[in-house]
């Protein structure tokens, strides 16, 4: 029983560490290449923004699929907007709603931010066999699964 007491004390605790010190080494890689006006919020909004540039994106989108309130992202877009790398649009059938739409700017602030998000993806992975990293990947997907379901 105290092993399994001290997973559980352990387990949120290691998460937030490995996350707030994956965050920290991306922000200065990124700001190594040059981009610094772009925080980690800003560089998953890029992030979401690509890779539905096919489609019109606004902001209770962004709210959707974050999970996050709508004074926050109002404040990560306005603060986007003013660096360059988005812009809002009016809809011509509902003069209420903006998309928010990637500029040329952002475009490149994406590729640079896959670039080494790609080689910190790679390097997290270092010495770890595939088949540990599968287990991992279905362990931390269920985690988040039963974090979802909780009711705080």
């Amino acid at each position: 029983m105290k092993d399994e007491t001290q997973i559980n004390n352990q387990a949120g605790v290691e998460i937030h560490r490995t996350e707030h010190m994956m965050s920290r080494k991306l922000e200065a890689k990124v700001r190594e290449q040059g981009i610094d006006e772009v925080t980690l919020t800003h560089g998953w909004i890029i992030r979401f923004l690509y890779e539905n540039r096919d489609r019109d994106i606004y902001q209770k989108d962004i709210e959707k699929y974050f999970l996050v309130g709508r004074s926050t992202v109002t404040n990560s877009i306005k603060l986007m907007e003013k660096r360059g790398v988005v812009r809002r649009e009016f809809v011509e059938c509902d003069a209420r709603l903006k998309k928010v739409i990637l500029t040329e700017k952002g475009m490149q602030a994406h590729e640079t931010i896959e670039a080494v998000i790609e080689g910190l993806n790679a390097s997290i992975l270092d010495g770890i066999e595939e088949e540990d990293a599968k287990v991992f990947l279905k362990v931390i997907r269920k985690i988040r699964e039963n974090v979802e379901k909780q009711d705080f």
